[in-house]
């Protein structure tokens, strides 16, 4: 085994082998048959702690048992190089994007008697690409919701005219209805584009959550009466004040309501449509915060992907610019986001935010 690595047609010093495993950006981690993990480096250690002798699948995901399409398992089967993606959790609670690599060890006799696991974190760049599909997406999508926001302006505009014109005060309020409707689509759309392309800080501050949530909810009371949706409210009386960003929980709350009532106002095969936004306090301080509805729901192969990209159900009525900013939100505060839908039955949407300073 090789103790250190020459420099000498450079002339410069020799590196101790030992060293450069440990100065290497990635961790690295050695690993028996049994995945047990038998030495690291100091990359490895920061990101996921001194975890010798563990077994690997539960210091990167807590699991009882090897991970579906290991490839250090392929490793171990076939004696090659393997690669895949990981998502893994490090020593500090974060979850992480990783780019996996693995090397069989072999013993003098040419058996394999162990694995080289390589990790490199990669969800910076992920982001990054991420992103600059998402902003393609999001010009084409805004572009279809903006033209037809002009078209819903301009045909308010002539109702509002043609009643004016002929002294009709109903059709007046008919054309004006439809004109404030449509500005409220502009306004929320620059907030959500505002939201999306700021780099600000989080400014956590006493926030007084229950009065947050009835005056998001008191929002969107007459646009959901107006489409024939039920509007429903829980609170838990033991919430009070919360440590969150009050305008990054304010867009979160109104996004959610406002998808909700649309999800409702599209689904036609039911009389009564209601959404229903509670809250709950539970222990540890955290805030349990569920919107549901009885709306047309999501289509099972779309599950997975609410929070991806640019999401949306609403063809060219949206921009899914809405659950970016929401998912951005729950990010920030360090908090969870799971979601259930069956088309034809409703949607829920759980989040899990931290109140604590």
């Amino acid at each position: 085994m090789l103790t250190s690595f020459g420099n000498s047609l450079a002339g410069g010093p020799e590196i101790p082998a030992v060293r450069l495993f440990d100065i290497v950006p990635s961790a690295i981690s050695i690993q028996n048959r049994d995945m047990r993990i038998t030495a690291v480096n100091e990359t490895f250690r920061r990101l996921f702690g001194d975890r010798v002798g563990e077994l690997c699948y539960d210091v990167y995901k807590g699991r009882s048992d090897v991970c579906v399409g290991c490839p250090l398992i392929k490793t171990f089967q076939d004696g090659e190089i393997h690669v895949g993606e990981e998502t893994v959790r490090t020593v500090s609670g974060e979850t992480i994007l990783v780019a996996v690599q693995t090397a069989p060890i072999f013993d003098d006799d040419g058996r394999i008697v162990g694995g080289m696991e390589v990790v490199t974190d990669i969800s910076k760049t992920t982001e990054m690409r991420q992103e600059l599909v998402m902003l393609g997406q999001a010009m084409a999508g805004m572009a279809h919701y903006i033209k037809n926001v002009l078209t819903g302006l301009e045909g308010g505009v002539f109702v509002v005219e043609e009643g004016m014109e002929a002294g009709d005060e109903d059709l007046v309020q008919q054309g004006w209805t439809m004109v404030r409707r449509n500005i409220d689509r502009v306004m929320k759309l620059s907030r959500d584009q505002l939201y999306c392309a700021r780099e600000r800080p989080m400014e956590r501050a006493p926030v007084p959550v229950k009065e947050l949530v009835c005056e998001a909810v008191k929002l969107y009371e007459e646009k959901a009466a107006s489409d024939g949706v039920e509007l429903l409210i829980s609170q838990d009386p033991q919430l009070e004040t919360g440590w969150l960003d009050s305008e990054g929980f304010y867009n979160l709350l109104t996004n959610l309501i406002s998808n909700a009532v649309d999800a409702c106002r599209f689904e036609t095969s039911r009389e009564r449509h209601w959404v229903q936004v509670s809250t709950l306090l539970e222990p540890g301080g955290q805030l349990r915060l569920e919107v549901a509805d009885n709306g047309r729901g999501i289509p099972k192969e779309l599950c997975g992907e609410v929070f991806s990209e640019m999401f949306t159900t609403k063809g060219s009525g949206g921009t899914g610019l809405g659950l970016l900013v929401v998912y951005r939100v729950v990010c920030a505060h360090r908090g969870q986001i799971t979601v259930l839908s069956e088309e034809g039955v409703g949607t829920v949407f759980t989040i899990i935010l931290p109140l604590d300073k």
